[in-house]
C-alpha cells in the first residue's frame, strides 16, 4: 500500500474495506513517467496457461465522488493484459474503459489495434459493478482462432460473446503465458486539457482470476464468505459471567 493505492472503509458503507486506487494530473506533472499515470494491481502473469478455460471477475464500486469530466475524458479501471515480452507499444488485450460515464469493455488485437467494444453500460456514483469474462485466449500462435471465445457477464446476465482471435499475436512464441488480470486506475492521455488539475479515482472489492469449474455466483458467495469474515465491524467486549 502506498499513497495512491489504499485500504479504505467501502463507499457503500458495508462493514469492510475496499481497495482505493487514486491518480492525479498534479503527480504525473511532477514527475512524469509510466508509473505515475497509473495506481495499479495485478495478478501474476505465471498463473494462467495457454489453452485453457478462465473465469475473470472483478466487483468496482464507482466511488461517491466520481466527477464526469465529459466526452474527452478517460480512464481504464480493469484490464486484461498480454504479457508482451517484447515490450511492443499496444493497447491491453482487453480494457474497462470509462468515457463520459460509460463504461466499455474494449478487446484490442492485431486486426482491430484501436480496438473494439464489445459490451457497454451507464454508471453513476455509487454504482457497483460485478463483471466477469470467461475466456479461452487465442493468438493463433499458441491457440487456434477456433479455439477461441470469450463471454462478458454483467452479474449472472450473459452480456456478449465474441469467438476467434481474442488477443496480440506472438509469432516468435516469446510470451509463455496468456493475458493476465489488472484492476486500479490509469490515465495515459497526459496531455489532454480535461486532465489538467484533475484527479480520477476507484474502489475496488475484488477481483480474481479463477478455473472453469467457477460461477459467477460461486465467486460472488466466495467474496461475501470472505468480506464477512473480515469485518471491520467494531467488537464489544461483554463481560464474563
Amino acid at each position: 500500500m502506498n499513497e495512491w493505492m489504499q485500504l479504505r472503509p467501502d463507499p457503500l458503507g458495508r462493514p469492510y474495506h475496499v481497495l482505493h486506487a487514486k491518480i492525479t494530473q498534479g503527480a504525473y506533472a511532477a514527475a512524469p513517467s509510466d508509473s505515475s499515470m497509473r495506481a495499479e494491481a495485478q495478478g501474476q502473469s505465471s498463473v494462467c496457461s495457454w489453452g485453457a478455460v478462465y473465469l475473470h471477475y472483478w466487483r468496482i464500486v464507482v466511488p461517491s465522488d466520481w466527477v464526469n469530466y465529459g466526452p474527452t475524458s478517460y480512464a481504464v479501471v480493469a484490464q486484461l493484459h498480454d504479457v508482451n515480452s517484447s515490450a511492443v507499444p499496444r493497447r491491453p488485450a482487453i480494457a474497462f474503459e470509462i468515457v463520459d460515464n460509460v463504461l466499455s469493455i474494449v478487446m484490442s488485437l492485431d486486426s482491430a489495434p484501436s480496438g473494439q467494444t464489445l459490451f457497454s453500460k451507464h454508471v453513476s456514483p455509487g454504482d457497483e459493478l460485478e463483471i466477469g469474462i470467461r475466456v479461452r485466449w487465442a493468438d493463433q500462435d499458441h491457440v487456434p482462432a477456433s479455439s477461441g471465445f470469450l463471454e462478458i457477464f454483467d452479474g449472472d446476465r450473459a452480456a456478449a460473446q465474441a469467438t476467434g482471435l481474442n488477443t496480440w499475436r506472438d509469432p516468435g512464441l516469446a510470451d509463455a503465458n496468456p493475458p493476465y488480470l489488472k484492476a486500479g486506475i490509469y490515465q495515459p492521455n497526459t496531455a489532454g486539457a480535461w486532465w489538467t488539475g484533475r484527479q480520477l479515482s476507484m474502489c475496488h472489492v475484488a477481483s480474481i482470476t479463477a478455473d472453469d469449474a467457477e460461477t459467477m455466483a460461486s465467486l460472488r458467495a466466495w467474496v461475501n464468505a470472505r468480506l464477512i469474515a473480515a469485518s471491520n465491524r467494531q467488537r464489544i467486549a461483554l463481560p464474563g459471567r
